[in-house]
């Protein structure tokens, strides 16, 4: 008898521990709506039968524009695609803490409001997330309804992640169990390939980004976020060593960001949704990454023919091709002589920014968004099967 009575407690204690994270889960806080005008996005409050669309549905620890890391614009711009086809497509995102809105098109809502997200997974096709974080949870899901899941795999942690869990290994309703990766040379660098790989390059639409040569006031060499990994004490270092430069450093959505005040040629810039802004003031980018899995701002820059100097990743390297500099990222001088060269050759500087211009365009990104449409429409979501929904307990606990 005592038995129950205690799994009855820990069944009371869990669902308290999941109700006080929900509230606790939201990030949106009040300077940032302040900032981006929340209030005023428009609001939904029904989940409606899919009428024949494919519908879609995303979870996500983030999710743009309150955090705008790579794996979330990418999920984004995937999401805007298929919502191009409304009367095809109907896609939700479930993000802890989201509000109940609607963002460029997309319905986001919090993944703990169970109701919402029960009434969206019972009626969904297929289902997304760039993160491995809950990787077991949603093959668990995925098993227990039938629904197809897809893993955008966009990064090194989320294959160190995967293979920690043995999440790979399980093959049980491997069928329907697929993984996107951003780039050849991220899929190679796996000790043990899932089940249904996929590469499928980011999209980055160069004509979201260009900026004609008449509108623009470049005076900075520019770091996009100024994290360990990303090369923010590169950054400081290249700035102390050339005094007669201008660097900027855009502070990123996260991991702890690496800044130095008392440097008087380098300024940095707060998070933002407005990049296209930073590149009109760039003359050359560096991406000194030591790990970088494709490169998504290489090719946001390129769009305006900025030089982009890096640090020679496979990622990089597969990105960008031959249109970047290469330079090891501990080898300061490199750097050095590398930005000097871009600033005082001014016949190597405009071949390098032609190959930057061209690199880009050869990117165009159509072609690889109609490749993900169809494979999900030819492959992915036929693979869909018969299964049960999950219910509130289930839901409840799964992500607690």
């Amino acid at each position: 008898m005592y038995i129950y009575y205690l799994l009855f407690g820990l069944l009371v204690v869990l669902l308290l521990y999941g109700d006080v994270r929900s509230r606790q889960s939201s990030y949106v806080s009040p300077e940032k709506r302040a900032l981006l005008k929340v209030d005023k996005w428009p609001r939904w409050h029904t989940v409606e039968p899919t009428e024949g669309r494919k519908r879609v549905l995303i979870i996500d620890p983030d999710y743009v524009p309150f955090v705008n890391a790579g794996s979330e614009i990418c999920t984004h711009v995937i999401n805007k695609h298929l919502m191009k086809k409304p009367y095809k497509w109907d896609v939700f995102v479930a993000t802890p803490g989201y509000p109940q809105v609607t963002y460029e098109g997309i319905r986001c809502f919090d993944l703990y409001n169970t109701d919402v997200f029960l009434q969206v997974l019972n009626s969904c096709d297929v289902m997304f997330s760039h993160s491995a974080y809950h990787l077991p949870i949603y093959q668990y899901i995925s098993r227990k309804t039938g629904i197809p899941f897809v893993g955008w795999a966009h990064t090194h942690m989320y294959l160190v992640r995967a293979e920690a869990q043995g999440s790979w290994n399980d093959l049980r309703g491997s069928e329907r169990f697929y993984t996107v990766f951003n780039s050849k040379s991220l899929l190679e660098s796996c000790k043990t390939p899932p089940p249904n790989p996929k590469v499928f390059i980011p999209i980055v639409d160069y004509r979201d980004y260009s900026t004609e040569e008449k509108h623009r006031e470049p005076k900075y060499v520019v770091l996009s976020n100024v994290n360990p990994n990303k090369g923010g004490d590169l950054l400081i270092k290249l700035a102390r060593a050339m005094p007669d430069l201008e660097f900027l450093g855009v502070k990123g959505g996260y991991g702890k960001q690496v800044t130095a005040m008392d440097v008087p040629n380098l300024r940095y810039i707060n998070h933002t949704t407005r990049i296209k802004d930073v590149y009109k003031q760039a003359w050359a980018v560096i991406m000194p990454s030591e790990l970088e899995t494709w490169g998504r701002t290489a090719v946001e820059a390129m769009s305006s023919g900025i030089p982009v100097v890096a640090n020679p990743t496979p990622g990089l390297r597969e990105c960008c091709g031959g249109a970047a500099v290469y330079v090891p990222r501990d080898d300061l001088e490199g750097w050095i002589g590398a930005l000097r060269r871009l600033k005082e050759d001014r016949k190597y500087y405009n071949t390098r920014s032609k190959v930057a211009l061209e690199r880009s365009r050869a990117l165009d990104p159509r072609p690889v968004a109609a490749q993900v449409e169809d494979w999900l429409e030819s492959t992915v979501i036929p693979s869909k099967a018969p299964g049960r929904p999950l219910t509130s307990v289930e839901k409840i606990l799964l992500f607690r």
